[in-house]
Parts: C-alpha cells; sequence; structure tokens
C-alpha cells in the first residue's frame, strides 16, 4: 500500500506535469493557426484549459502510477490535429508545429526558474531554511522546472509519432525526407524498447537516464542564464 506522503507527492508531480502538457498542446495549436490551419482552434485545442488536452490513462493514469512506484514515468496527451493541406509549405510547417512544443517547455523552464530568483530577491522568500515551508515549495518550483526541460527533451526523440519526428523531417533533403519517414511504423515499437528493456535486461541503454542527464544540466545552464544561485539551486535539486 502506499502511504500518504506517496500518494500527495504522486498527486503533486502528475498535477505539475499536466499544466506543462497543457502549455506544451497549447503551443502546437497556436503555432499551427499562426501558419494558416485553424483545425485545432475550430475543435477548441487552442487553450490552455487542460480538460480539453487530457487523456484519461496517457495524461493521469499511467504518470499518476509511474510515481507513486517511484521510478520514471512518461505520459501523452490528446493529439493536437493539424491538417496539412492547410499549410503553405507542409513540410517546413509540420516542423515548426513540432518544435513550438519543446521550445515552449524551454520558455517555461527559464520563467520558472527566472520567477524564483525574482522571489528571493524582493520578497521574505528563503527555500534555504530545510525545516520551513520555504523549501518544500523551492523544491517543487525547481523540479516543475526539470520536468519541463525534461518533457521538451523527450518530445525531441527522432521517433514517430515524437516531435523530433517532424522536426528531423523538415530539416532533411526531400530525398532523405521521404526514406526517413518509411521508418515511422517502426518509431512507437523503437520507443516502447527504449522504455521498458532496461528494466529487463539492465544492459541496454536507458533513455530515460540519457534524457535526465541532458535535462539536468539543462536546467543548470538556464539557472545560470538567469542568475539563481548554484547554492539554492543545489539545496533544492539535491536535499
Amino acid at each position: 500500500m502506499f502511504s500518504p506522503e506517496q500518494i500527495y507527492g504522486a498527486i503533486l508531480i502528475v498535477t505539475q506535469f499536466i499544466i506543462l502538457l497543457t502549455f506544451h498542446e497549447w503551443a502546437h495549436a497556436k503555432s499551427a493557426d499562426m501558419l494558416g490551419d485553424s483545425t485545432a482552434r475550430d475543435q477548441g485545442r487552442m487553450s490552455i484549459n487542460p480538460g480539453v488536452h487530457i487523456d484519461l490513462i496517457g495524461t493521469i493514469l499511467l504518470p499518476l502510477f509511474g510515481s507513486l512506484i517511484g521510478g520514471g514515468f512518461f505520459g501523452w496527451a490528446k493529439p493536437v490535429p493539424v491538417n496539412p493541406y492547410n499549410l503553405k509549405n507542409w513540410r517546413r510547417d509540420l516542423m515548426l508545429i513540432a518544435a513550438a512544443g519543446p521550445f515552449i517547455n524551454i520558455v517555461l523552464t527559464f520563467v520558472i526558474l527566472a520567477g524564483l530568483r525574482v522571489a528571493l530577491e524582493f520578497t521574505p522568500f528563503n527555500p534555504l531554511e530545510s525545516a520551513s515551508y520555504h523549501h518544500e515549495i523551492g523544491k517543487q518550483v525547481v523540479r516543475m522546472a526539470l520536468i519541463s526541460v525534461f518533457l521538451a527533451a523527450f518530445n525531441m526523440l527522432p521517433l514517430f509519432p515524437l516531435d523530433g519526428f517532424s522536426v528531423v523531417r523538415g530539416l532533411l533533403p526531400e530525398n532523405a525526407a521521404r526514406q526517413f519517414e518509411k521508418l515511422s511504423p517502426y518509431g512507437m515499437p523503437i520507443l516502447m524498447c527504449l522504455i521498458f528493456l532496461p528494466y529487463f535486461l539492465p544492459i541496454f541503454p536507458n533513455v530515460f537516464g540519457f534524457l535526465g542527464l541532458i535535462s539536468l544540466d539543462t536546467l543548470k545552464l538556464t539557472a545560470e542564464i538567469v542568475g539563481l544561485p548554484k547554492t539554492v539551486l543545489y539545496e533544492l535539486l539535491y536535499r
């Protein structure tokens, strides 16, 4: 059985995930609308209301279960509908629409950490007091920033149906892009292997561990750019 603390912690993580995923999907819909395809807007998907993006299994149940058992988790929202026939240059525009999701997550990371720095500079907020509620709030803020980076990194894997697939396809020359598209049916099986095989075959590369390192380094770089003191970041990350 799970303790109340574990359940509460898992709910917090999933709530953060839902908020970040909502902005991710909104960015896809907004960029599609800006590029001439109003399909998502017409279907009510160009919204920061989480309810229009939530998939019961992918957005709530699977992340909640993964958080409760203490391992990494992955999830998804309802796909944002895009009609390529409404786009002027469908290969380029689909690439831009796909990239908009991870891009907004990186922007959110900057916003979250910059907000933390502002709180440190201009309010009595002091997360270095380990026994205070300030410390717990600070930990949640930094974790949300880290989840946002990880969401961007994970989605940039060049595997269908992740955003990275469309980004790579858009960057390749036309003939190479056609060959690359032939790999799309194998994207999901490869992704499932990358996620689950390390649990059964420890010698198999752990994609979550690799992306976690990239995300952590990106978080530290972002914190340095916004001027967040290393002492604060490390205290909230590791203690």
